[in-house]
C-alpha cells in the first residue's frame, strides 16, 4: 500500500520532470504545476493539501480527491481515474498556459501533463486498439474479376460513422509511377462499370481520381521522400493504401462497425492519433475548426483543401465531425516514417 511519504515524493517527482521537458527553473514550475494539476495556489499547498487529504493513511480519501487522485495513477485500478482526467486535461492545460510567460502551444503542454502523469502513450496520442476490436472487410465493387481491388469498412469515431477505402497496391517499392500505372490498367480493364458497385452512382474511374487527388494532397504531387511515404496496410497478406472519412449516415453498412476510442481535445492546432490495429498502424487525423473558436488557421481554406481530395470521395459526408458541439475536420490516412519517429521521440 502506498504511503504519504510515497505520494509526496511522487508529487515532487511530478514537478521535477515537468520542469526538466519545458527547461524551466523549478521553483517556477512547481507552482505552474500545482495550480494547473492539483488546483493549488503554490507547492508547499499541494503538501499541506496533500497531507490533509490523506486522512490517517486512508487511501480513499486520495482515490476519491477532486485532484489528488491523479497520483493514484499506476498505482491503483485507475481506469475511471485516467477517465477523469481525459476530460479533465484540457482545462489542465488551459490554466498553465495561462500562466506561463512563454508561448507554449496547448497541446503540447497536454502531451507534457500526460506524460509525467505516467501516461507516454496518451503522451503521443497512440491508440491501442486491444483483441477485441477488427475491422470488417468487404468488396467495394463486389462484381469485378477481382473484388479485392477496392475494399472498405465501416467504423464509429465519438458516435459519427467512418468509412475506410482500401485500395490494393501489389508492388513492393511505393511510387506515384507505379500507382498510377496500376490503377490505369484496372480503369481500362472496369472502364464504365457501375454494376457491384455498393454505392450505387459511384465507379473505378471515380475511385481512382479520387485516389490520386488524395496521394497528391499527402505527398506533394510525388512520392519520393521517404519519411513522407504511406505505409502499406495488409488484409489478408495483401498489400492496401488505406484512407478515410466521415461517411454518409445513410451509406452505413451492415456489417460490423467497431467504435475506435479515442478523445478529440476541444484544442487549436493539428490532433494526430496513432492508431495500432491488430499489429498494424493508421493514422487519425482532427483539426478543430469551429467558426465560435478562436483558430489560427484559415478554416475555409483548410476544409477546402481537404474537401478537394481526402474528403471529396463519393461516399463521404459533407458535415464535419462534431464532438460536444464543437465541429472537427478528421480523416484517417496511412502511417509513414515521420510518425514512427515522432512516436518514438
Amino acid at each position: 500500500m502506498i504511503s504519504l511519504y510515497q505520494l509526496k515524493n511522487k508529487l515532487n517527482k511530478q514537478a521535477k520532470d515537468f520542469a526538466l521537458l519545458f527547461e524551466l527553473p523549478d521553483l517556477y514550475a512547481q507552482g505552474l504545476w500545482s495550480r494547473g494539476v492539483y488546483s493549488c495556489a503554490h507547492f508547499t499547498q499541494a503538501h499541506e493539501r496533500l497531507h490533509e487529504a490523506f486522512d490517517t493513511h486512508n487511501l480513499n480519501s486520495i482515490l476519491e480527491h477532486e485532484s489528488f487522485k491523479y497520483l493514484m495513477i499506476n498505482e491503483y485500478d485507475d481506469s475511471e481515474i485516467i477517465e477523469s482526467l481525459h476530460q479533465e486535461i484540457t482545462s489542465m492545460a488551459s490554466e498553465i498556459e495561462s500562466l506561463m510567460l512563454v508561448d507554449i502551444e496547448t497541446l503540447e503542454l497536454v502531451s507534457v501533463i500526460y506524460q509525467v502523469l505516467g501516461l507516454p502513450e496518451d503522451s503521443k496520442f497512440i491508440v491501442n486498439t486491444g483483441a477485441d476490436f477488427r475491422l470488417e472487410w468487404r468488396p467495394y465493387f463486389d462484381a469485378f474479376d477481382d473484388p479485392l481491388i477496392v475494399q472498405y469498412a465501416d467504423l464509429k469515431v465519438h458516435g459519427c460513422y467512418f468509412r475506410l477505402i482500401a485500395s490494393k497496391f501489389p508492388f513492393e517499392k511505393l511510387s506515384l509511377d507505379n500507382i498510377k500505372k496500376y490503377m490505369y490498367i484496372n480503369h481500362v480493364n472496369h472502364d464504365g462499370e457501375f454494376e457491384g458497385c455498393i454505392s450505387g452512382g459511384n465507379s473505378f474511374s471515380k475511385h481512382e481520381h479520387w485516389l490520386m487527388l488524395t496521394l497528391e494532397l499527402f505527398n506533394s504531387g510525388k512520392v519520393n521522400k521517404a519519411q513522407f511515404n504511406p505505409s502499406t496496410f495488409k488484409i489478408e497478406g495483401m498489400r492496401y493504401l488505406v484512407y478515410g472519412f466521415p461517411l454518409i449516415p445513410s451509406f452505413t453498412s451492415d456489417w460490423y462497425k467497431p467504435d475506435l476510442c479515442l478523445r478529440v481535445k476541444n484544442l487549436d492546432g493539428d490532433q494526430k492519433f496513432i492508431v495500432r490495429i491488430d499489429q498494424q498502424t493508421l493514422v487519425f487525423n482532427a483539426r478543430r475548426v469551429d467558426t465560435n473558436f478562436f483558430n489560427t488557421i484559415d478554416y475555409e481554406k483548410y476544409i477546402s483543401l481537404y474537401q478537394s481530395s481526402v474528403l471529396s470521395h463519393f461516399d463521404a459526408d459533407k458535415n464535419l465531425l462534431e464532438v460536444d458541439g464543437v465541429k472537427y475536420l478528421s480523416f484517417f490516412r496511412p502511417f509513414c516514417t515521420e510518425d514512427r519517429e515522432e512516436a518514438q521521440a
